[in-house]
Formats: structure tokens, sequence, C-alpha cells
């Protein structure tokens, strides 16, 4: 494939020849050009959609004597199969697991830097032809020239670590042609496209063709090399499959009393497995279960913060949601019911809302009796989607409450009351003992004085909230009025009564409470 990239460069500056200057086309050697690698061509199946352009612009060529300047952009499809050809070099080398890597990608890079290069002389004899080197011109041409010199640097790198000083310092001097003619081409004045002009160019003052010549002898010494160092890999391969078979000869010789070893070792091996294999299940599984009661407890990245030891420093966060709910006469429930039914009433309701929340970008902070705190925003930041995770989160909880009565009294409704409010906090790890990953700033104080002024079976939101959810649009309020709110004077705020469209991954109810089971001790076993 490397051979067929140099003939179609070759081909291309032949071509480019005949079409910039005046010289007759030497219509045998250029057949001879076109059927070189016509095999290799039809077999490479990346470039297939190109060889018809290529195919056309060739019987061109041949057929038209008149072609000339105005058909030299049709020499593009040379440099789209070239790169087309080099990336499939490109993958070849890098899917290579032998000692050749290098040598390989070292014949890959000078590959690329002769194709810059080569684009380079095409693309300058072109703009001089046409008269139009202005600074867009030699922009282009100081590209291909950075993109080759890049290109070079790196194959020296590559055989320099191999030791190939020949050809490391052939390519030096290629490296400050490259850097030469960088500085020519800036430096160029524009010229009358004359044929003394374009040939004093060509070969005069930069002579393109004698470093492309010697990138080429450099390529095919390159080649013989790494042929060399394959038939060396490949003898080493032969040694080394040679003293396998012979350290396997005399293995089978000694076979008798190797087997009997071999299988008192295994047999050892056998048991000492399985005893670690038994001690490893039993830590996994005992590593899982504080593992999960670690992200009970704490947000997943401040928990690999502090498994790595370090410390967490308090986070601000600019806009967060915050949810608050509690249970309507939970007091007077309470009062008339023994601690083991207030515990199941509120296991059974926790269960259901941990269940509801986890459809949901939200974090459970904390429960603290019937009061029931939920975040979005953090500890992982989500845009402006942390108010509709609430608000959706919000309404599902009450559908889900619709109709709900305390277990242990049929008769008796189980309502809540829910306040949101959205601002900025601070949140952070507070405690050794026991560690909390706490809330702090006005936006939670607001949010739950939202909850212990609301009303039953109703989400009162802030009107900072209620701008956010009206960014995201599809959300139904009612304007409640101003209210009296301690520490913060009056405020207007609104009921969320619901949103257009289905709830995600819900039934039209979705689970509700007596779903639960409410055996408190039955919950424990089985936990």
């Amino acid at each position: 494939m490397g051979d067929l990239i140099v003939s179609l460069q070759d081909e291309r500056q032949i071509i480019s020849e005949y079409l910039l200057k005046s010289s007759a086309l030497d219509v045998s050697a250029l057949q001879e050009a076109f059927t070189t690698f016509a095999d290799q061509l039809t077999s490479v199946p990346d470039i297939q959609d190109h060889l018809m352009t290529l195919y056309h612009f060739r019987e061109d060529l041949l057929n038209i004597k008149n072609l000339k300047a105005e058909a030299f952009k049709r020499t593009r499809v040379y440099e789209e199969i070239n790169t087309l050809l080099l990336l499939n070099v490109a993958r070849n080398v890098k899917s290579t697991t032998s000692s050749l890597w290098r040598q390989l990608s070292a014949c890959a890079d000078l590959l690329r830097s002769r194709e810059e290069l080569s684009l380079a002389l095409t693309s300058h004899s072109y703009y001089i032809h046409i008269e139009e080197l202005d600074p867009i011109a030699i922009s282009n041409i100081q590209t291909h020239l950075d993109s080759g010199r890049d290109s070079l640097r790196s194959t020296i790198q590559y055989l320099e670590t191999e030791k190939n000083v020949k050809q490391v310092d052939e390519l030096n001097e290629v490296l400050i042609f490259f850097e030469e003619l960088k500085a020519s081409i800036v430096n160029q004045p524009r010229i009358e496209p004359t044929a003394a002009n374009i040939s004093r160019y060509l070969y005069t003052d930069v002579d393109w063709y004698a470093y492309l010549d010697k990138m080429r002898v450099v390529q095919k010494d390159l080649w013989v090399i790494v042929g060399s160092s394959g038939r060396q890999v490949v003898w080493v391969a032969r040694r080394t499959l040679a003293i396998g078979v012979a350290i396997l000869a005399l293995v089978l010789l000694a076979s008798p009393v190797m087997l009997l070893l071999l299988r008192h070792i295994a047999y050892t091996i056998q048991t000492f497995t399985h005893s670690i294999e038994q001690s490893t299940q039993k830590l996994i599984a005992e590593k899982q279960k504080s593992d999960l009661l670690l992200s009970r407890m704490l947000p997943l990245p401040v928990l690999r913060r502090l498994r790595a030891q370090r410390t967490v420093p308090a986070e601000a966060f600019d806009a967060v949601t915050i949810f608050f709910s509690d249970i309507v006469g939970f007091t007077n429930i309470s009062a008339s019911s023994t601690p083991m039914e207030v515990i199941n009433m509120l296991n059974m309701l926790y269960r259901l809302f941990d269940e509801k929340i986890t459809h949901y970008d939200v974090y459970k902070v904390e429960t603290i009796g019937d009061a029931y705190m939920v975040v979005s925003g953090l500890p992982q930041r989500n845009g402006n989607r942390h108010a509709s995770e609430i608000a959706d989160m919000s309404l599902s909880l009450l559908r889900s409450l619709e109709g709900a009565c305390v277990p242990h009294r049929p008769g008796a409704p189980l309502m809540i009351r829910a306040g949101v409010n959205t601002g900025p906090c601070v949140a952070g790890v507070v405690g050794t003992t026991m560690p909390r990953y706490c809330l702090f700033g006005d936006t939670i104080n607001t949010a739950s004085r939202m909850e212990s002024t609301g009303e039953a079976m109703k989400i009162h939101i802030s009107y900072t909230t209620k701008l956010a959810l009206d960014e995201i649009g599809n959300y139904e309020f009612q304007t409640r009025g101003p209210v009296n709110i301690a520490g913060k004077g009056c405020m207007e705020t609104y009921w969320l009564v619901g949103k257009v469209g289905e709830f995600r991954s819900e039934s039209p109810r979705g689970p509700q409470l007596q779903d639960y089971h409410n055996n408190l001790m039955e919950l424990l076993i089985r936990t």
C-alpha cells in the first residue's frame, strides 16, 4: 500500500506539471503510471467511491488535448484517495502488537510527510500559475508544510529510537528544507505566470523534486529495514517455538513424576482457591452491605472523597430546589396511637416516598419524625432541571396518597403538606461520628416555611420556584396571594396544581400507600 501511495503522489505531480506548463504529455508514460497499481486500487474497499472520478479524469487527460489549468482542481481526487489510504495504513500500524511498531510508524509518518510536501508543491504551482499567491493561498501552502514537517519530525524521532543514523541524517536535511521552504513561501513576491517564472520557482529557487526523491529513497530503505526486521521477528518466533517443542519433549519424558507432582499441586491449589473464593465472597458481601449503608447516609461523590481519605470541603450551589413535607395532624395521630403503629405508618409512607424519588434526579437529605426533605441540583449539578425534577416528584407523591388512610385507622385520611423553594445554598459534611450531609442557607428556611404555611394535599411553592418552572413550561399554577412568612415578611406564593402530559415511568396513578406491607417486624426480618 505504501508503493501505491507513492505512485499516486508521483502521478499527481506528472499531471500537475502537464496542466500548468506548456510541455507535451507523454501518453505512454502516463498510461504506464495509470496501470502500475490498478489491481491494488480495486482491492482497497475504502476508496471505491472515488475510483470512478479518478478513471474519468484519467480518460479526459488521455483523450482531450487542450485540457489545461481549468482542470487542475480535479487532481483533488488524488488527495482524497491518498487520505483514505493513509488512514488505512495508520489503522494497520495501530493494530500491530509486535516490536516492529516503531519502524512501521516511521514509514506511515514519512508517507504522510511526503504527501503534504507533494500537496504543497502542487498548490504552489497552481497559485503561481493563476497569479493568486495571496495570503489565503500562502496559508494553505503553509498548512501543508506544517503538517508535513510535524510528520517528518515524528519519523525522525522513531528512527532515532531505532538508531537508523543514515536515514536520520537524510531526513534532517529534508527537515531543514521544510523550514527554509516555508520561509521562502512567506516572503515570495507575486509573479507573472510565464513559463520561465514558473520553471524558476519549481526547479531553481526551491528544488522540490529533489527532496521528494530523497524522501522516496529513504522510504524504500525503511521498507527494506522493516522487511529485514520482520524476518528477524519470524526467526525469533521460530526459535522460540523450537525451544518450546524441546522443552515439551523433555517434559513428556519426565511426565510420570511430573504428573504425580502436578496432581498434588492441583489439589492443593484447588483447595486453597476454594478457600479464597469463600473468603472473597464473604468480604464482597460485607463490603456491599457497608457500601449500601454508607450510600444511604452520604452522597456517592462525597463518599468517594472520604474513601480516598480526602477532606470534603463545603460547596456553594447557585441554584437548587428544596422540598419539605410533613403529615397533617401527625401530633394528634401520634398521641392516640401506639409507638409501633406510628413506626409502621411512617415506615410505609417513607418506603413509598423512597421508591417514588428513585425515578427523579433528586437526593434525599433526611427525615426527622414526619418531616421528609429532598433536594435537586446537588451534590451533582443538573443545570436548570432541578425545579422540574422536584415539581414532578411532588406531584407524583401527592398522586400516590390520593385516598390513602392511616394504616391502623382505616377511616382517618392520611394527608401531607408540601413546600418547595428555589435558590442558592451551601452543602457539606458535618461531624465525624455519624457524619451528616447538611444544607445551609435561607433557601432551606424558606422551603420549610412554604411547607408549614401550606395546606393539606397541596404543593406550596415560592415565587422563585414558579419563575424557574415558567422557564421550563407545561406546569399549572394557582395564585395563593400574599402570605406572611415568619422571618421573611409578606411573600407572593402559589399552588402547583399539575403538569401538562403524563408522568415518567408510572401508571396513571403509580404505586399507592396500601401497596406497601405494614408489618414492621416482618420488614426488618426480610431486610
